[in-house]
């Protein structure tokens, strides 16, 4: 760095989609097969599907982008399960169950090294929901350096790898 000062830093937030228990069963024979989809200042991520589980774990690490450290304390996380049709017996088609969901605001983020596991009872969407249950999640945030764009490869202007200039073939000579 010319100006011998600190680089810049870019906010990054952590999810971790630890698990869930006590889901209520959605599959027609007691399980549910469980994704978790987690939404964060307009960026959408979603975790695999564990099948057949109303006690899924996923240990999965979503990550999303920060734009406004200033204003991350009210900024608003929701993380909702879904029970994924494709793995219904009767086979998949048609909309995925609602299994509820939780919103978390900035307030509550840790610091990287400060998180821990939290479980999260699910809430409904509307009055009619029938939803229990719980979801565990670790939620942390921290600053990493920018990296600078690379240097592009292109080679200066005349320099060793300048292709020869072009020579006009030689008129035959005569004997």
């Amino acid at each position: 760095m010319a100006d011998g000062g600190p680089p810049p830093m870019v906010r990054r937030l952590a999810v971790e989609v630890v698990d869930a228990r006590d889901l209520v069963p959605k599959d027609g024979l007691g399980t549910s097969s469980a994704y978790a989809v987690v939404d964060f200042d307009g960026q959408r991520k979603r975790t695999r599907t564990v099948p057949r589980d109303i006690n899924p774990q996923w240990h999965e690490r979503l990550e999303f982008a920060v734009p406004d450290p200033a204003a991350m304390h009210v900024e608003g996380l929701d993380v909702s399960l879904y029970h994924d049709r494709r793995f219904n017996p009767s086979g998949g088609g048609g909309k995925n169950h609602f299994l509820g969901r939780v919103r978390i605001y900035g307030s509550q983020f840790s610091r990287s090294g400060e998180e821990g596991i939290v479980y999260f009872p699910l809430e409904k969407r509307s009055l009619l929901s029938w939803i229990r249950g719980e979801v565990g999640l670790k939620i942390y945030y921290y600053d990493e350096p920018t990296v600078p764009p690379p240097p592009e490869d292109r080679p200066p202007e005349g320099g060793d790898n300048a292709p020869p200039p072009e020579v006009p073939p030689e008129a035959p000579k005569e004997l």
